[in-house]
């Protein structure tokens, strides 16, 4: 055999290699999922809410005020903050929020709805009353909205964050809030 076919004949062998696994790489994509695909040991949070999961995917949450009550149903989650005495501040209340919204609509897919209430609970009567209340519905707010409400400096919410939200604040909350932040 001459040396131009050896050279030419693995010249084509190499050509032919890369060909084929550039062809099983593109399949992988394909089927696999590629990029997207993670190793068994990474660490995500759950892409799907449901009633087997709902208490280890709440458990990551960080929240100052803890949570009283809390429900999932078709794709709602509905949840009440306790607040008991004067030592919450809005800003903390404000972020709690921000942080189940965000985990409801940022970290999960199949939740569509968010109906969360912040309840004051008189210790010594052992009764509940409402402060404040939101229902977030996916895609009726902009991206920039849950760190608008997360850095919120104010006891008295702005008009686009009530329609975003459809947030109510009762008179117990501009009690408690708003006027003492007045004077």
């Amino acid at each position: 055999m001459k040396p131009r076919m050896i050279v030419t004949a693995s010249l084509l062998a190499t050509v032919a290699a890369v060909l084929l696994l550039v062809a099983i790489q593109t399949l992988h994509i394909r089927t696999w999922g590629g990029e997207r695909a993670q190793p068994v040991s990474a660490t995500r949070h759950p892409a799907q809410l449901s009633e087997e999961n709902l208490v280890d995917v709440l458990s990551t949450l960080q929240l100052s005020t803890p949570i009283a009550r809390v429900e999932w149903k078709q794709s709602i989650l509905t949840l009440d903050l306790k607040v008991t005495g004067t030592g919450t501040s809005y800003t903390e209340i404000y972020a709690n929020m921000a942080a189940v919204a965000d985990l409801g609509f940022q970290s999960l897919d199949n939740v569509n709805q968010v109906l969360l209430r912040v309840m004051a609970e008189d210790e010594w009567l052992h009764k509940r009353h409402l402060l404040l209340a939101a229902d977030f519905r996916r895609g009726e707010w902009p991206m920039y909205a849950i760190e608008t409400l997360r850095s919120w400096k104010s006891p008295i919410l702005s008009e686009e964050l009530k329609d975003w939200f459809h947030m109510m604040e009762t008179e117990l909350w501009k009690k408690q809030f708003e006027m003492t932040s007045q004077g």
